[in-house]
């Protein structure tokens, strides 16, 4: 049962919280009144003896949704009002033994009941506040397990614990060359460099050695809880929360309940495997960055023999012996469209490690969306040649301001992925409409469809699932190559599926040619 003034006066200050008790009194005392009237009315409409078993109503409602307190209080008024009906009615005097023995049965009776039904609500409150930790912590485990790097698990920290605590807080961290930075997009806020020295101690040292939490006074009145957040050992990062808001120093009733909250805070995220998942996104951005290297190197060393074997392809075909023989004048064709095809996906490779590294940039223009479908297509045209091509493209379609080199690349690689997955004869549908910031277009196929959670996997590096392992060969790159394509030029792209079985559908949103952007354009 929700405690509607709790929440009207949450985050009010300690004045607020006595007003507070004082309405909730106030209330008691309503109900109490409304009793008293309803005992009225009875003893109108018929003779009574006694009307004190109404008055548990305004204690049982008293405790359950104030507490004890008002809960007692309107047993001692109730007890008060009680005498109200004895003869003679309306006066407060009892004159008779066996009224004093009812009155005082009547309010042992209630003090009871209020006593244990508020003891019931405190439990109970209790258990629903365990259940929304316990909820919010496990909230809190799936969004690190998804967290697809370490800056983003102590984003998640952070604004975790400022909840808790209803502050800004900022988390910081030990960058590659040592120095002491705050992790991009924590709500932190302003810190002198004092605070950073502080913490560059406090990370060079054990858990052994210091408190969990520690209070900081700074020279010019600043103070701040800082708590280590990892293993036991040595600390990983630290959390830092300012104390004075507004001008105003907390009380230390307040610090005490901070530091409580921070170290269970700290404990609970240790429990949460903190420190191995921020291990293992470390792990996979290293990891990242060696195939980086890996994937550059390799497509850089295949160019120059993949051009001799296209230059000496295309100098075979145009050979009197060869064009004379047919068979032979076709082999040599292929091996020059082959290996235009291979350079072609080498030089994808390359410009994904360009883009993720900055050094490429895409080249923005104002294009037509229709171009780059319709080029798209034709690039495609002989892997969709055993399927249906149903097209679907909506009027007034604005322009767009992308690459258009790149973004019909991933265009190419969507239309292959779904001619690679869907069998033959079925249709593959391209449609094309507006939205509300650029264009949307989306490619769908009747092939073997996604389970829940691939929607996300089939764009990482490398994944294959199992199904789709063994419809078709690959690299597990082309949805790769064409996510990274898509995003730099400041477009999303996104999986969905009914389910396996039941074909996917992958849709490309690019952003329009705004009014800013296109005066930009003119003016280059």
């Amino acid at each position: 049962m929700t405690d509607f003034w709790t929440d009207v006066f949450k985050g009010f200050g300690p004045t607020w919280r006595r007003r507070l008790a004082l309405v909730r009194y106030v209330g008691a005392g309503a109900l109490v009144c409304l009793a008293t009237a309803l005992g009225a009315a009875l003893a109108w409409l018929t003779p009574l003896d006694s009307v004190s078993a109404l008055y548990m109503l305004p204690v049982v409602v008293s405790a359950v949704r104030h507490g004890t307190g008002p809960a007692v209080f309107a047993a001692l008024l109730g007890a008060l009002m009680s005498s109200l009906f004895y003869p003679p009615l309306f006066s407060v005097l009892v004159v008779q033994p066996a009224q004093f023995v009812d009155l005082v049965v009547s309010l042992v009776v209630a003090l009871t009941i209020g006593r244990l039904t508020a003891r019931i609500r405190a439990e109970m409150l209790a258990a629903r506040e365990r259940e929304r930790q316990i909820r919010h912590l496990y909230r809190l485990g799936s969004d690190m397990a998804a967290a697809s790097d370490t800056n983003s698990i102590y984003r998640l920290v952070a604004d975790h614990m400022g909840e808790a605590l209803e502050r800004r807080v900022a988390i910081f961290v030990a960058g590659r060359d040592g120095r002491i930075e705050v992790v991009p997009g924590s709500t932190a806020p302003p810190h002198p460099d004092r605070l950073v020295e502080a913490i560059e101690s406090l990370l060079a040292t054990s858990s052994a050695e210091r408190e969990e939490t520690e209070r900081l006074q700074l020279p010019a009145g600043e103070s701040w809880l800082l708590c280590r957040l990892g293993e036991a050992g040595r600390a990983g990062a630290v959390l830092a929360v300012p104390l004075a808001q507004e001008s105003r120093e907390p009380s230390d009733e307040w610090v005490a309940q901070a530091r409580s909250i921070l170290n269970e805070g700290s404990r609970s995220l240790d429990r949460l495997g903190l420190t191995r998942a921020v291990k293992e996104r470390n792990l996979r951005r290293r990891t990242d960055e060696l195939r980086d290297i890996l994937l550059e190197s390799v497509s850089h060393e295949l160019r120059t023999p993949i051009a001799g074997i296209m230059g000496s392809a295309g100098v075979l075909a145009t050979a009197a012996p060869l064009r004379a023989d047919p068979r032979l004048l076709e082999l040599a064709q292929g091996i020059e469209a082959e290996a235009r095809r291979l350079d072609l996906r080498v030089q994808n490779l390359l410009d994904v490690t360009r883009i993720r590294s900055g050094a490429l940039l895409p080249r923005l223009e104002a294009v037509d969306p229709l171009d780059i479908v319709n080029s798209a297509l034709d690039a495609a045209r002989d892997r969709l040649r055993e399927h249906r091509i149903l097209r679907a493209v909506s009027e007034d379609l604005p322009l767009v301001h992308v690459d258009a080199v790149l973004v019909e690349q991933a265009l190419i690689n969507l239309l292959e992925n779904a001619a690679k997955f869907s069998p033959a004869g079925s249709a593959i549908r391209v449609s094309v409409k507006p939205t509300a910031d650029g264009v949307a277009i989306a490619v769908g196929d009747a092939g073997a469809g996604l389970d829940e959670g691939q929607t996300e996997q089939i764009f990482e590096r490398f994944y294959r699932g199992e199904r789709h392992a063994d419809l078709a060969g690959g690299s597990g790159l082309g949805l790769t190559i064409a996510r990274v394509f898509v995003e730099g030029n400041g477009g999303t792209i996104a999986a969905s599926s009914e389910g396996p079985g039941l074909g996917s559908t992958l849709c490309i949103t690019l952003p329009g040619l705004t009014e800013q952007l296109r005066k930009e354009d003119e003016d280059e």
